[in-house]
């Protein structure tokens, strides 16, 4: 009973970290473009301001990259539920930082702030080896999913507050994830109790975000699952970051059009990562799975760009949304289980630190990319899903010729 209290637990900060990461997707273009200025930045050429949107939306998954491996190290160490304390106080501080950014009008202070959650949100490895010290070996892949749903809520929920909330002031969705934080910290306070055996003897380098990519590519197998989930990564923040440039250029939606399909789309992926993907993870095998998934998307990404019709959006982003949702927790299921349970914190830490890095530079190698073609992102997230499978399939065959 007390496992499923503290899975709830966990859930609901995975779900306030999503809700404060997508609060900002339809803040950040509207501040810096607003004819109001609202972060004084009106005499600054177009170019320069997309420079800063870039950093802002690069900011919180390059800081949660360099976070990720140190707080999983020290959740080994230290246990899971002191680390927790932290990145939530931590948390709490950059979003009260964000609202002093936005009141003195400091796009420098914002971008600091933005760090800041960024560093916080490397609590996912915590998560997840939280889950893993948790689940058993049959509910782990389930409980996951679970993880993934509650991400997929977050991410839907938050973009419809920060649109609802900033059209009368940009400090009012920044104060709203403040709230929810306090609220979140307040109830890990009181009832999370730890569910790691404390490895005293475990030492960390405050450096190991700096070399967490060297040192998980001389980890033998894993290292190919690593290579299998940048690639996963870049397509999957290509297809999402920029899809709404081929939604305007195409069909000409406005951002009303571009939030509901946001919405819709994160809705679904949440339903089929709490859901819908059960009974695919307990019959297949999970590194078939992923494969699968991985070519199955490719393909579905790169046939967007040759239907002629918005109807089809009806159509396909359920279908993406429903292969993320199979691909993401059964990857973190098979990372998890190719460690012992004292490196669950460290290894898993050290994924969600090469998750972070493909998201945070993803945004600036589209960027320049969009500027060849409007399609340009597209095709590249549906050819880093391809490579993806392919590595992966590299990787599963290599393990079948060792057996034989």
């Amino acid at each position: 009973m007390h496992k499923k209290i503290y899975l709830w637990l966990v859930l609901f900060v995975v779900f306030v970290d999503e809700v404060g990461v997508g609060l900002v997707y339809p803040m950040f273009s509207s501040m810096i473009f607003h004819p109001s200025d609202p972060l004084g930045l009106s005499h600054a050429p177009d170019l320069i301001k997309g420079v800063y949107l870039g950093i802002l939306l690069a900011a919180l998954p390059i800081a949660a990259f360099f976070s990720g491996p140190i707080l999983g190290s020290l959740s080994d160490q230290k246990g899971r539920r002191p680390l927790y304390l932290v990145s939530l106080s931590l948390a709490i501080l950059g979003y009260l930082l964000s609202m002093y950014g936005v009141w003195i009008q400091s796009i420098f202070i914002l971008i600091s702030a933005r760090c800041i959650v960024g560093i916080a949100a490397g609590n996912a490895g915590v998560v997840s080896a939280t889950i893993a010290d948790i689940s058993t070996p049959e509910n782990k892949a389930s409980y996951f999913g679970l993880y993934s749903m509650a991400a997929g809520l977050g991410f839907m929920i938050g973009p419809v507050l920060g649109g609802v909330f900033s059209k009368n002031n940009f400090l009012l969705p920044f104060s709203w994830a403040a709230i929810a934080s306090i609220a979140n910290l307040v109830l890990i306070f009181f009832l999370f109790q730890e569910t790691h055996q404390v490895r005293s003897s475990a030492k960390v380098r405050y450096t190991e975000g700096l070399f967490c990519l060297q040192k998980a590519f001389r980890l033998h197998d894993l290292k190919f699952l690593f290579f299998t989930a940048i690639c996963f990564c870049f397509g999957w923040s290509f297809f999402y970051e920029f899809l709404p440039v081929v939604w305007l250029s195409d069909f000409g939606f406005n951002t009303d059009q571009v939030g509901m399909f946001y919405a819709y789309g994160s809705g679904f992926y949440a339903l089929s990562s709490g859901l819908l993907i059960r009974p695919f993870q307990k019959r297949f095998r999970r590194h078939s799975l992923v494969f699968y998934s991985l070519a199955i998307l490719g393909g579905v990404i790169l046939a967007i760009l040759f239907l002629p019709h918005p109807f089809w959006i009806w159509i396909y982003l359920p279908i993406v949304n429903f292969l993320i949702a199979l691909t993401y927790p059964t990857y973190s299921a098979i990372i998890s289980d190719s460690v012992d349970e004292n490196s669950q914190g460290e290894i898993l830490g050290i994924s969600q630190s090469i998750q972070m890095f493909s998201f945070g530079i993803s945004p600036l190698l589209g960027g320049t990319a969009l500027g060849l073609h409007p399609h340009s992102p597209m095709l590249l997230g549906g050819g880093f899903m391809w490579i993806g499978a392919a590595i992966l399939g590299l990787f599963l065959k290599k393990k079948i010729f060792r057996k034989s």
